[in-house]
């Protein structure tokens, strides 16, 4: 299992572990969204369930009460004889009927229905005989009257008795389902805490590796340089400032090296055979971007000559053939991030890009260091991304199709001809708040940081 394990390490790209991570994520994910969903249509469901039979036991309780209630008026009727109380028993029979007839609605178990219709036939029989004691003349003191009341006590309290079933049956099944509903909760809830454990431990050690494996060229590329600083040096080297950053630390040591090289008698065509054994496109220009130095790496990766590019401006390979104005900032380096080279033919070329500044002795900026890794076989063939790294700005992602709006594309020509919201507001005839919000909008879509990205991003569109 540890020389499969090995072997998988060795033959996987960095791009093919993190697109393995990425798809694990999506499982895991997976599985925390169907438990939740699983778990909401079941809980949806027993809560349905307890809700009817909630009601189903409520409706019961007053079957039970009303029913009892029946007795009232014919007895009355037998004690003083009023013919109020006929009008008494019809109302509550009403009732009764309607509240049986919710039962009979309710009810989804054979057994139970037969229960219900045993009780419909206990009303019918109460009805008869309240009707009879209601067509006495003489009621009070009759005899016969009193008979048939008793008759009537006794067929009620029979209905109460399977009414009383009825609701135990009830009540079982709700705290049945009210206990499934805890279970099932209990569950679900383990599972995604499991589950979200497991993803905080794939990003953790996942997260490692996959920053361990990027920094592992640049480390490569120090330990040649550092190699080659040795072998030529005549004098003491002078230390060099270890820093957390990695490309940083390299360009010092690429400094280093220069300088050293310089120092001996070192002609300019080993210096570039050195350079030219580095695997990965390695570009150096002065502080006005002009480019000074090329390997064989990117004029293979370009397909220029070497007298193509050098004293060129660095935004004949960032830009290609687009006529733009370039946007620069100083003091800032980057790392790692997701750029495009331009060939001379124009094809746009991903690579993981690095750019450094080269100081000498003093800590001063001599020079610039890009770095760039291709990333063409990882990335899908039938993807067309285009990528324009604004330095300061960010990314602004260009696509065939425009991911701005027809009101955001009205604003954004607006605001590269020096409209304030209120102005764009005004003629718009729309809210500041709302010219506010479709800025805000149109930042997030281009990845812009400030209104000069977005001005890049016009005049690339053809905006203006």
């Amino acid at each position: 299992m540890l020389k499969l394990f090995k072997t998988l390490k060795i033959n996987l790209t960095i791009f093919q572990k993190l697109l393995i991570g990425i798809i694990a994520l999506l499982i895991l994910n997976i599985i925390v969204a169907y438990v939740g969903i699983i778990s909401a249509n079941k809980l949806e469901e027993t809560s349905n369930i307890l809700l009817k039979e909630s009601n189903k036991n409520s409706n019961l309780q007053n079957l039970k009460l009303n029913f009892n209630e029946l007795l009232m008026p014919a007895n009355d009727y037998l004690i003083h004889g009023n013919k109020v109380e006929i009008l008494n028993f019809k109302k509550l029979d009403d009732i009764v009927k309607i509240q049986l007839k919710k039962s009979i609605t309710f009810e989804d178990n054979h057994f139970n229905e037969h229960f219900l219709e045993e009780i419909e036939d206990i009303l019918f029989e109460v009805e008869k005989l309240s009707n009879s004691i209601f067509e006495l003349e003489e009621p009070i003191g009759n005899n016969e009257g009193a008979i048939m009341m008793e008759v009537m006590d006794r067929i009620v309290l029979d209905a109460q008795k399977k009414i009383d079933v009825l609701i135990a049956s009830s009540s079982s099944l709700v705290s049945s389902y009210t206990s499934n509903n805890q279970i099932t909760n209990t569950n679900a809830t383990r599972i995604i805490i499991s589950v979200l454990c497991i993803i905080i431990i794939f990003l953790l050690v996942g997260g490692y590796y996959y920053v361990k494996e990027i920094i592992r060229p640049i480390k490569n590329l120090t330990s040649i340089a550092q190699k080659v600083t040795s072998v030529n040096s005549k004098s003491d080297l002078k230390k060099i400032p270890t820093k957390n950053d990695e490309i940083e630390n390299f360009s010092n040591l690429f400094n280093n090296m220069v300088s050293v090289l310089s120092d001996n008698t070192v002609s300019k065509d080993y210096m570039n055979s050195v350079l030219h054994k580095i695997k990965e496109s390695l570009i150096i220009t002065n502080l006005e971007g002009k480019i000074i130095i090329v390997n064989k790496s990117t004029l293979e990766l370009l397909k220029y000559a070497e007298n193509e590019l050098i004293g060129k401006s660095i935004n004949k390979v960032l830009l290609g053939e687009k006529k733009i104005e370039p946007i620069t900032t100083e003091n800032e380096a980057v790392q790692n991030i997701f750029n495009t080279y331009f060939s001379k033919s124009n094809e746009a070329i991903p690579v993981a890009f690095s750019k450094s500044f080269i100081l000498d002795t003093n800590n001063q900026k001599t020079g610039i260091l890009y770095l760039a890794y291709n990333q063409s076989e990882r990335i899908d063939k039938k993807t067309d991304i285009k990528n324009e790294t604004l330095f300061g700005y960010g990314k602004i992602k260009i696509n065939e199709k425009t991911p701005l709006t027809n009101r955001e594309i009205e604003i954004i020509k607006l605001i590269v001809k020096d409209y304030s919201s209120q102005e764009i507001a005004d003629k718009l005839f729309i809210s500041i708040r709302t010219v506010e919000t479709h800025r805000k909008n149109i930042m997030v879509k281009l990845h812009a940081k400030s209104t000069i990205g977005l001005v890049h991003y016009a005049i690339q569109n053809n905006l203006t």
